[in-house]
C-alpha cells in the first residue's frame, strides 16, 4: 500500500501543491478486477515509450502467468482510457474482450504456464502524473491501490507479487528513475532508452518510473558491500542527498532484525508528488519539499525513508494477503521506524516516535477494529488505524512475548512469508506456534475489536501523587510493563513504568499523562 500518506500539507500548501503538482486529475481512479482463485503473475516484461509532454505512452506488455485448467478467461486490469491493439496467448492471437477497466483473455482453459502478451498506447486517467518542479517538469506513477492499471495490465492486488523487467524509451533530455535495479541505459537518435529489473517479487501497486532531469549521488553501500544504495535528486538539489546520509545504516538495522535485505539495491527517488511517500520496489518515491522541511529535532524526509525502507521487508516481500490485512504492512513500517531510531539514536528517541505515534491518532481511528470486518474499496481502510494502531499492537505483541520471543516469531514469519500472501489469522497463528504462547485474548481485543482501553488517573496534589488503572482491555495488559510519559507544566517529563500504578511528583501542577506505544483513552 502506499506508507506515509498521513504526512500531508495542510490548508493552502496542500491545495497549491495538489494544483501545481499534478497536472493529471490526481482523484481519477480506475476500477482493476478482483484477483481470479488459482491466477499467479509470476514476471511482468513492460517495454513502452512515453512521451512525458502529452502524458501518453503506449508499447508492449507480456506476463508469464500461471492458470488453472479451469479457466478460460483471464482478467486483468487495464484502463479502459488506452486503447488495446492487439492481445496474444503463447504467440497466437486472442479476442480482445474489455469492459470497463478489465481486460479479458480468454487462456482456452488448458491451464500450466503462459504468456499473454499485450500491445497498447494512449493517455492514461489515472496512475501517470506530471509534477512542476523548479526549472523542469517531473512526469511519475502513482500505483496505489490499483492505479498501475492506468499504465500497466496486471492483476491489482496486494496477494499477487511479480517480477518486473522495465524498459523505458523517452526523449533524451529525460532521466529515468524506477522500481528495480538500473540494468542499462543508452541514449542515440534523440531518445533515451533505460531498463531497470525487480529481482524478487513485489507487489504491481510498488511498480514505478519517474522521469526528468535528475542527479544521482551515490551513497555507498549496506550489508557488508552487497547492496549499493543511491540518491536520485531533482536536479539542482544533490546538496540535500546528506539528509539521508543514514540510509545504509537504517538498512544494516533492519537487516540484523527482519534478515537480509530482499532486493538487490536500495534508491531514493525526489518527486514532486502530494505524499510524503511510497514504498516502491527497491527505489521508493519522497516527496520533494520533505528534503527542507522539519519540525525542531527531526528530520522529515529520513523519516518517511526509513518507513519505505521497512516496507521493503514487510508490504513488498512480505504482502497482505487482502486489503483488510493492510495492517501487516503499514503497522510494521510505521513500528519499526521507531525501532530503526531507538536503535541508531538511543532509548529515549525510540520513546519519543512510540509517544508521537499514540498522540498522533484520533479516537475514532484509535477505536475502529484493525482488521475491516468487510471493505468495499481499499481506499477506506486508508487511515490512521493501520499505520498507528497497527505500530501499537505490534509493540504490545513485543512487550506481551519479550524481546526474544517476538524478535524471533517476527524474523520466522518474515521468512516462512517471503514473496507470499499473510492473512491476519496467519499472522496470529505463525506467532503462537513460534513463541508458544497463546495471542487470542490480544488479537480478540485490539485487532478485531471495537472500542478503546481506557487509562484512569487521578491526581492528589495534596499529596502530589499520581495513580493509574487501565479498565476495558480484557486483563490484556496484565503485568505488561508499558510506560507512560508524565510531564508537569512545561518540564521535559519523564517515562514511568505503568505497572508501579503510582508516583509521586516534585511540582504542584496537575500532569499529563501519554502512554508509550500503547492506544489508551487516556481520562
Amino acid at each position: 500500500m502506499r506508507a506515509s500518506r498521513l504526512w500531508r500539507l495542510g490548508g493552502a500548501a496542500a491545495l497549491a501543491l495538489l494544483l501545481v503538482g499534478c497536472l493529471a486529475d490526481p482523484d481519477a481512479s480506475v476500477v482493476a478486477p478482483p484477483p481470479q482463485d488459482g491466477v499467479d503473475v509470476l514476471e511482468t516484461i513492460a517495454d513502452l515509450r512515453l512521451e512525458p509532454e502529452a502524458l501518453a505512452l503506449g508499447g508492449r506488455v507480456s506476463l508469464v502467468v500461471a492458470v488453472p485448467d479451469t479457466l478460460g478467461t483471464l482478467v486483468l486490469g487495464l484502463d479502459d482510457a488506452l486503447t488495446v491493439r492487439a492481445v496474444r496467448v503463447d504467440g497466437r492471437p486472442v479476442e480482445i474482450l474489455r469492459d470497463g477497466d478489465a481486460l479479458g483473455v480468454p487462456v482456452g482453459g488448458a491451464g500450466g504456464v503462459v504468456v499473454v502478451d499485450v500491445d497498447y498506447d494512449g493517455t492514461p486517467a489515472a496512475g501517470l502524473y506530471a509534477g512542476e518542479a523548479p526549472g523542469q517538469r517531473v512526469v511519475y506513477t502513482d500505483a496505489w491501490p490499483d492505479r498501475a492499471a492506468g499504465w500497466l495490465p496486471g492483476v491489482h492486488h496486494p496477494s499477487d507479487p511479480t517480477m518486473l523487467d522495465l524498459t523505458l524509451d523517452v526523449p533524451a533530455a529525460f532521466d529515468v528513475a524506477a522500481s528495480g535495479v538500473a540494468a542499462s541505459d543508452s541514449v542515440g537518435g534523440g531518445r533515451r532508452v533505460a531498463r531497470f529489473v525487480l529481482d524478487r517479487p513485489a507487489p504491481v501497486y510498488t511498480a514505478a518510473f519517474a522521469v526528468g532531469d535528475f542527479d544521482v549521488v551515490e551513497g555507498g553501500a549496506a550489508a557488508g558491500g552487497a547492496v549499493p544504495l543511491r540518491h536520485v535528486l531533482l536536479a539542482g538539489e544533490r546538496g540535500r542527498a546528506g539528509r539521508l546520509g543514514r540510509t545504509g545504516a537504517a538498512l544494516d538495522t533492519l537487516a540484523a532484525l527482519l534478515g537480509p535485505y530482499p532486493y538487490a539495491a536500495y534508491a531514493t527517488v525526489q518527486v514532486p508528488m502530494r505524499y510524503a511517500g511510497m514504498e516502491n520496489a527497491a527505489a521508493p518515491f519522497l516527496r520533494a519539499d520533505l528534503y527542507g522541511a522539519d519540525a525542531p529535532g527531526r528530520n522529515a524526509v529520513e523519516e518517511v525513508n526509513v518507513h519505505e525502507l521497512v516496507h521493503q521487508w514487510w508490504g513488498n516481500d512480505v504482502v497482505p494477503a487482502d486489503w483488510r490485512d493492510l495492517w501487516l504492512s503499514e503497522g510494521p513500517a510505521t513500528y519499526l521506524t521507531a525501532e530503526v531510531y531507538r536503535r541508531l539514536d538511543g532509548e529515549d528517541a525510540g520513546r519519543r516516535h512510540l509517544v508521537r505515534m499514540v498522540r498522533e491518532i484520533g479516537l475514532e481511528d484509535a477505536a475502529r477494529r484493525l482488521v475491516p470486518a468487510s471493505l468495499d474499496d481499499p481506499a477506506d481502510v486508508l487511515s490512521a488505524t493501520v499505520y498507528n494502531k497497527g505500530g501499537a499492537v505490534l509493540h504490545l505483541l513485543r512487550l506481551t512475548l519479550g524481546d526474544a520471543a517476538f524478535w524471533h516469531g517476527l524474523r520466522r514469519v518474515r521468512e516462512a512469508y517471503a514473496d507470499r500472501p499473510l492473512s491476519t489469522a496467519a499472522f496470529q497463528r505463525a506467532l503462537e506456534r513460534e513463541t508458544g504462547r497463546d495471542l487470542s485474548g490480544v488479537f480478540r481485543v485490539w485487532v478485531y475489536g471495537e472500542g478503546l482501553p481506557a487509562l484512569e488517573t487521578r491526581w492528589d496534589g495534596a499529596t502530589q501523587t499520581l495513580s493509574w488503572t487501565v479498565t476495558g482491555d480484557g486483563g490484556t495488559l496484565d503485568g505488561v510493563p508499558f510506560e507512560l510519559f508524565v510531564r508537569q507544566g512545561g518540564g521535559a517529563g519523564r517515562f514511568v513504568a505503568a505497572t508501579a500504578g503510582s508516583i509521586r511528583l516534585l511540582g504542584a501542577d496537575a500532569p499529563t499523562v501519554e502512554p508509550v506505544g500503547i492506544l489508551l483513552r487516556v481520562e
